[in-house]
């Protein structure tokens, strides 16, 4: 009796149902069993079916992460090849942490409007060293520039902030944005065109006022009022179809003030200065349609030396031609794709080189020819140099007189003055010797036509 009953207790545990599996693991082996697969194959395919659990928890993790930092963070990201890079790189440098930060660049080309340079004889021809807060680099600006230079690297910086609301960060570009453009507020920023077809802030400088500019005062008056109507006509424009858009050629000798007086238009404006190269031979017509679209509707486009850019393609030296086509130039000038709102400005020393589509009524709209000096602009020239001497003083008309007339260039004449800045008398008393040496060194005015005057008016 005893033995059956052991017997029946024996079958009834045999009968029981297998306990369900509570592992991966476990699962895994039940499947591979009721399938046949043999052990080997059932851990292979367990640690596949755990590799995956892990990859899908950690995704969705990421993901989960991810989707709570859009929810509770607020991210603006800063280009180096944006100009609000500059704004909020000039703001983190001023705030008090940037002093003690771990990590920070070294630079000495950054000098401050009003800003001297540290120390006294020797050490003021050292540049000042500025630490500014060091952003990430996380490559190079574009594959074309990784190909053409490996050290072609952009720069961001990353703000963020906690919450949903993007009013604390848009309030700190606007603040940024208002102290770097405070501190340019007397100053002319100049950009330039790199290889890659992008502006690159190149260096500011204070505005030149007009009265530093030794032209005629009737010219100066009315180049000034016809860019100043120009600038507040823009809805006149619209109004009537016409390209919101204005060209001035500025031609004549040498060193007659061309690109002077450029700079000093642009500070009597306030406007800045983009100026491209023509010669550049890394420029293309693509590229250069590029940078024209790319200025901002408010500034001064100077194209320099115009002339130059096509002279060496005529005279048949491949070597030294640019990239860029005479068809090219004129649609980046006012194609459909050009700019509007911008003054154009083209300097050049020849005018006759000049094809006439390039300077047609529509591109050129005022042309200013800048000669070498008269007598009139050599005592401007004199009193401005000596601005201490007394008004009855007759240093001036004595220097002027003894200057002939559109024979020497404005830069001539004042690298004279120059070696006499503090001496007016000895300026006067050795202006005829220095006229004398170099007479046979200046260029004959008689063959061309020497004025200053406005045309198209």
């Amino acid at each position: 009796m005893a033995k059956q009953s052991a017997i029946m207790s024996t079958r009834g545990f045999s009968s029981m149902p297998p306990s369900e599996p509570s592992t991966i693991g476990g699962i895994v082996a039940v499947i591979a069993d009721k399938l046949g697969i043999g052990e080997l194959a059932t851990g292979g395919l367990q640690l596949a079916v755990i590799g995956g659990a892990l990859a899908g928890f950690r995704y969705f993790g990421v993901y989960f992460l991810d989707y709570l930092k859009k929810q509770t963070i607020v991210t603006a990201d800063f280009d180096s090849r944006d100009e609000s890079y500059s704004w909020i790189l000039n703001w983190l440098s001023e705030q008090p942490y940037s002093q003690n930060t771990s990590r920070f660049s070294v630079s000495t080309s950054i000098l401050r409007a009003g800003q001297r340079l540290p120390g006294e004889g020797s050490d003021a021809l050292l540049p000042p060293i500025y630490f500014l807060p060091s952003p990430e680099r996380p490559g190079t600006s574009s594959p074309a520039a990784a190909v053409a230079n490996s050290n072609a690297i952009i720069e961001r910086i990353q703000i963020s902030t906690f919450g949903r609301s993007r009013e604390l960060l848009q309030n700190l570009v606007y603040e940024a944005q208002k102290k770097f453009i405070d501190r340019d507020q007397s100053r002319t920023v100049v950009f330039a065109a790199d290889q890659y077809g992008a502006w690159r802030r190149t260096r500011s400088r204070p505005k030149r006022p007009l009265s530093t500019i030794v032209i005629p005062d009737n010219v100066k008056t009315k180049l000034v009022l016809d860019a100043q109507d120009f600038i507040g006509s823009e809805q006149w424009y619209s109004d009537r179809g016409i390209p919101y858009r204005r060209g001035y050629l500025l031609y004549g000798t040498p060193g007659s003030g061309k690109t002077s007086f450029v700079y000093s238009l642009a500070g009597e404006l306030g406007l800045n200065i983009y100026v491209v190269n023509l010669s550049n031979k890394s420029l293309t017509d693509d590229t250069l349609n590029e940078l024209v679209t790319d200025t901002p509707s408010r500034c001064i486009l100077l194209l320099e030396d115009i002339d130059a850019a096509f002279v060496q393609r005529e005279k048949g030296d491949t070597a030294s031609a640019n990239n860029i086509t005479f068809s090219g130039l004129l649609n980046a000038i006012d194609g459909v794709a050009a700019q509007e709102g911008r003054i154009l400005c083209m300097t050049t020393n020849h005018i006759d080189r000049l094809d006439d589509a390039l300077i047609r009524p529509g591109r050129i709209d005022v042309r200013i020819h800048f000669g070498h000096a008269t007598r009139n602009q050599a005592h401007e020239l004199f009193t401005k140099f000596y601005p201490g001497l007394p008004n009855d003083s007759k240093l001036p008309l004595k220097f002027a007189s003894k200057i002939p007339e559109n024979t020497f260039s404005m830069a001539h004449l004042q690298g004279f003055l120059m070696g006499h800045k503090q001496r007016p008398e000895e300026a006067v008393k050795h202006v005829a010797d220095w006229i004398e040496s170099h007479q046979k060194g200046v260029n004959d005015a008689s063959t061309e036509e020497v004025h200053s005057a406005i045309e198209d008016f």
